[in-house]
């Protein structure tokens, strides 16, 4: 088309096409949903979960989380197997909940303890249960298994989650989403957005440095576990390579959100922890952990307070933060994602070069959902020294003064060659890992310093 016919297209460009429902479609025997139902998943914080039932959605499915009086977490479905009355109003027992409509009493486990105003020696409890999943809570979150109960996998601890040798603190915190859960959760795995919506655009959210153009290169985890990228920029004498990563189906994490590459460092962790839980397919929960540790955030910008339910310490992440001007003013991370509309219409984008990590995302996931619906299992991640799942995301800074600022095609040799060498030492323990990488990116570094 000449540029002629390319303006005021608005009328050709109206479109009726379809949400991508193999993606984004989540409930109960959905193969999304089907697949999402074979991963402990975070439902809710912990502090959230109390003698007062909470109802919660996710995943479409209605439930209700409580503790009971001998302090054990719960998670049923929400409507009573007897007359569908709502658990959210049932009253908590020394073990499980009771219906406030008849008094059924339902252990943690679903089985039904007692059935009060049948006769003695009913076969209820024998042959029917109210709906029910095993929960585990770890570290702040309560996490719950949905799926049959014959493939229970291994809870997964990350080595980000059990740092050894530092004082890593996690708070954990949760943010409400209007969308779907897919536009939230492939934004890590576009590290371009963050020169423009985080720097150039309006200001800089958290570092002049992020507004620097990177070189950008994506890589699939061994197994097809996830996915991570490497993330290349010369800042002033300094090159910094950052890795991200998300494991499948949506588990997050972005390196230090505070990071100043002003100074040479070798491998801090996290910033966050985060999982992207569909609630059904117009919303979504993050639930996550923030870190914080002496290896992070150097300046000072971290605020434990402001972390916590609906909130974060970093701008343009929750729709309670701030007023709908405001947004507009200087949008974040919620604004982009959220204004993208409910569900979201690929076939409506247009991508580029910088939404191919997005691209290989979307394929990575359609994979192991027809895996997992045609009968097949879920890959699981191997585990390193410690027992723990070995990550990938952390930030290396190094001396680089000789290194043309220009050259991108050395940069993006150099973001390779770091990023197998922190892909070359997953199986170490993690106190021994970054002094491993250090030793290695200094000798390969040693020509440009």
């Amino acid at each position: 088309m000449t540029t002629d016919q390319l303006k005021y297209q608005g009328h050709a460009r109206v479109s009726f096409r379809a949400e991508d429902p193999e993606l984004t479609h989540t409930g109960p025997r959905t193969p999304a949903g089907e697949y999402f139902r074979r991963h402990w998943l975070p439902v809710a914080m912990t502090e959230q979960v109390s003698e007062t039932p909470l109802a919660l959605e996710i995943l479409g499915e209605a439930l209700v989380i409580f503790k009971d009086l001998s302090g054990r977490i719960g998670l049923l479905h929400r409507q009573c197997a007897h007359r569908r009355a709502s658990l959210e109003y049932g009253i908590v027992a020394e073990n499980g909940i009771r219906c406030c409509y008849h008094g059924w009493l339902f252990d943690i486990d679903g089985t039904i303890l007692e059935v009060p105003g049948e006769p003695e020696g009913s076969s209820i409890p024998d042959t029917i249960c109210q709906g029910a999943y095993p929960v585990r809570e770890y570290q702040g979150l309560v996490f719950a298994y949905m799926g049959p109960s014959d493939t229970v996998p291994d809870f997964p601890v990350y080595d980000t989650m059990d740092q050894k040798g530092v004082a890593n603190e996690m708070v954990p915190y949760y943010i409400d989403y209007p969308c779907n859960w897919l536009q939230v959760a492939e934004n890590p795995m576009d590290p371009f957005h963050s020169v423009f919506l985080h720097t150039r655009v309006t200001r800089a959210h958290f570092n002049p440095a992020w507004g620097e153009m990177p070189v950008v290169d994506w890589h699939r985890m061994k197994g097809d576990t996830g996915i991570y990228l490497t993330n290349a920029r010369m800042w002033q004498n300094y090159l910094w390579v950052r890795t991200a990563e998300v494991f499948l189906p949506m588990v997050a994490q972005p390196p230090d959100i505070y990071q100043n590459p002003d100074k040479e460092k070798f491998f801090p962790r996290v910033g966050i922890t985060k999982w992207t839980v569909p609630v059904n397919d117009h919303a979504c929960k993050i639930i996550a952990w923030r870190h914080f540790n002496d290896t992070l955030d150097a300046d000072g910008k971290g605020d434990r307070a402001s972390v916590g339910a609906n909130k974060i310490d970093f701008v343009g992440q929750t729709g309670v933060e701030r007023s709908y001007e405001e947004g507009q003013k200087m949008p974040g991370d919620y604004e982009a994602q959220v204004s993208q509309g409910s569900i979201t219409v690929h076939a409506d984008e247009h991508l580029g070069h910088t939404d191919y990590g997005v691209a290989r995302y979307r394929a990575m996931l359609k994979k192991a959902i027809r895996k997992v619906e045609s009968g097949g299992g879920v890959a699981a991640p191997s585990l390193n020294d410690d027992g723990t799942i070995p990550t990938m995301a952390g930030d290396v800074i190094v001396e680089a003064s000789k290194l043309d600022p220009d050259d991108r095609e050395t940069r993006r040799k150099l973001a390779t060659q770091i990023g197998e060498i922190v892909q070359s030492t997953l199986g170490l323990s993690e106190g021994s890992r970054a002094d491993e990488i250090e030793r290695q990116v200094r000798d390969l570094m040693a020509p440009y310093r």
